[in-house]
């Protein structure tokens, strides 16, 4: 019995010896690639991308064909409001990335319109959708066709974003602006009030809303319901929602267009 402990015991220490210490196995993931950018998601989803960049850079040291870590470095990049470099890490990107990645084409659609190459980032658009029916490629191309005042394009790229998910808030109320610009009232209406099944009382469709209320002859109900946004809005602290105080001058307005109107 004596002597099958022993074996047993010199058995299981031969295993030990041979396991990976846990210093080994650190430094085995230190030259994983796929390792080093998990760690910059961690980093870009704290808000820290410098902290992301040296992750980053590690792993595209490691393997320069790591298409991941050239779309996150683009979009640390944009966080930090550097576009050319932005726009350099996602051509890097789709260079190397699968044809079926669309989402470096959006990203690259995106920092090309922020930099004013609209031309260019329409084109990028319309490849990430041509891909895989990119919805947030559709959604971007849709908003870029809207700030041209080029409202039918403007709808037919949001119906497809819709098409594709409907349970995009930003989508529903882009719709019901360009349909709102059309002077298709109702329909924009029905569109806010989709958004607002999504989140309901978000005080910029709530404001659009009567808005379109308010065009539409329906001032009443556009005053009761400017009345209701602002009053939720006054809960918020000036200055700590630069957006909500937007919404609050804007509502302040139509307020006092409607009591002009009377």
């Amino acid at each position: 019995m004596k002597r099958k402990i022993l074996v047993f015991l010199a058995i299981a220490g031969g295993l030990a010896a041979c396991a990976p210490s846990q210093k080994q196995i650190a430094a085995q993931r230190e030259k994983d690639p796929q390792y080093q950018y998990e760690k910059a998601v961690v980093c870009m989803q704290y808000g820290i991308p410098d902290e992301a960049f040296r992750y980053l850079n590690q792993a595209i040291a490691l393997d320069p064909r790591h298409y991941l870590s050239f779309n996150l470095l683009g979009l640390a990049h944009m966080m930090k409001g550097n576009l050319p470099d932005a726009v350099k890490a996602f051509q890097s990107c789709i260079a190397i990335a699968p044809s079926n990645f669309s989402e470096a084409h959006n990203n690259l659609g995106t920092a090309l319109q922020e930099s004013n190459q609209i031309e260019a980032a329409e084109a990028a658009f319309k490849k990430a959708y041509e891909i895989d029916q990119n919805y947030n490629a559709s959604y971007n191309l849709a908003k870029l066709y809207f700030g041209q005042s080029k409202l039918e394009p403007a709808l037919d790229s949001i119906r497809k974003s819709l098409l594709k998910y409907d349970r995009s808030l930003l989508a529903w109320n882009l719709q019901g602006l360009v349909l709102d610009s059309l002077g298709k009232y109702d329909d924009a209406m029905a569109c806010f009030q989709q958004a607002l099944k999504i989140i309901p009382g978000e005080p910029n469709v709530s404001f659009n809303l009567a808005t379109s209320l308010y065009k539409n002859g329906q001032i009443a109900r556009a005053k009761e319901l400017l009345e209701k946004t602002r009053a939720a809005l006054e809960k918020t602290p000036p200055g700590t929602a630069p957006k909500n105080d937007e919404v609050k001058a804007r509502i302040l307005d139509l307020l006092k267009k409607i009591g002009e109107k009377k």
